[in-house]
């Protein structure tokens, strides 16, 4: 009977202490690209636009509630959160003889990490 006694307890025990290592951290990345090229000759028009939106949300919650004597029930751990965007935006462009060109670029980036 105390053998089972004493192996309960070590169960136990490993249960409260595995929560905090088992939980990995998040991790996002955008890399984002636009390249745009254009050449307007003998008085023709050339008009360029690029319009890029990036959202990135993460939610995260840390470990499950351990019961903690004298604290009643608290979160163990933290959940390591991690955003990262790239975006690069090339835009080339000749005009001769009279000739027009017009480049317009608008990058729009959110990010959002909610933790409880």
């Amino acid at each position: 009977m105390l053998n089972k006694s004493i192996a309960f307890g070590l169960l136990a025990a490993g249960l409260m202490i595995a929560p905090t290592a088992a939980f990995a951290g998040q991790s996002q990345s955008v890399d984002q690209y636009t390249e745009q090229n254009g050449a307007a000759v003998n008085g023709s028009t050339t008009v360029q636009t690029s319009k890029t939106n990036s959202s990135q949300v993460q939610n995260a919650r840390s470990a499950r509630p351990v019961y903690n004597h004298g604290r009643g029930y608290v979160r163990t751990g933290r959940t390591n959160q991690a955003q990262d965007a790239k975006q690069t935006t090339a835009q080339n462009g000749a005009a001769t003889d009279g000739s027009y060109t017009n480049q317009d670029s608008k990058t729009n980036n959110n990010q959002r990490q909610n933790a409880r």
